[in-house]
């Protein structure tokens, strides 16, 4: 017997696999956004309940002028409104839908804890589980530059990544690494999903580090897309 042509060709199938499971998870998104599973990310974000405990570290700075300033005609007010908190989008990522998704992925023994920060236009979501630590982040860019300076940025930081297809994405850009980060870029935002710090199999269904960061990162970009 051949070993090394059957282990070529296991690791085939095992590449083609994750491939339909991962256009296959895309897809579920989607599915579950029209059906009305997400709020809408220009409703107001809920108020943290229950099993959040939110951690705020946003210093802004430079938002607004000093009460001794004096303004001179033909000034525009400097805008306050990006750093004084973060978008209703990038809450959910720590909103009841995702917490829920993320339990009913993972099926815990009992319901995550969550602790939030808000820095620099970064929101950060990191949900204390069991088996680790899932991390879930956005980066609120002013413009679409910036918003793609950050995202090469984030990419050179993890070293060797693999770009997400268009179905994959959802029509935006995006890569994961086998460690277990996603990354995509929506609308000025980069979404995060760091799953390294988990178990190497998670769940009942003994998700890779890769696929849970995926499955997770789907589910937000469904209720982006809605």
């Amino acid at each position: 017997m051949n070993t090394e042509r059957q282990s070529t060709g296991a690791a085939g199938r095992h590449r083609e696999g994750r491939r339909v499971r991962l256009c296959t998870l895309a897809a579920a998104a989607v599915l579950a956004a029209v059906a009305g599973g997400c709020a809408s990310e220009n409703a107001t974000a809920p108020a943290a309940t229950g099993t959040v405990t939110s951690t705020s570290t946003s210093t802004p700075t430079g938002t607004s002028a000093s009460p001794d300033s004096a303004m001179r005609p033909g000034m525009r007010m400097p805008d306050t409104t990006q750093a004084a908190a973060p978008s209703a989008s990038a809450l959910m990522v720590c909103g009841p839908e995702i917490r829920e998704d993320v339990v009913k992925i993972l099926a815990p023994p009992h319901a995550p804890t969550t602790t939030t920060t808000w820095s620099d236009h970064l929101y950060t979501c990191t949900y204390h589980l069991p088996t680790g630590r899932l991390v879930l982040s956005v980066k609120e860019s002013p413009d679409a530059a910036s918003a793609n300076t950050y995202f090469q940025a984030v990419r050179k930081q993890l070293g060797t990544t693999t770009p997400l297809t268009a179905a994959q994405g959802l029509g935006n850009p995006g890569y994961e690494s086998k460690g277990g980060t996603v990354v995509v870029l929506k609308d000025g935002k980069t979404l995060r999903v760091d799953a390294t710090a988990m178990s190497t199999a998670s769940g009942p269904h003994r998700l890779s580090r890769a696929d849970l960061a995926y499955e997770v990162a789907s589910d937000i970009l469904g209720c982006w897309s809605e």
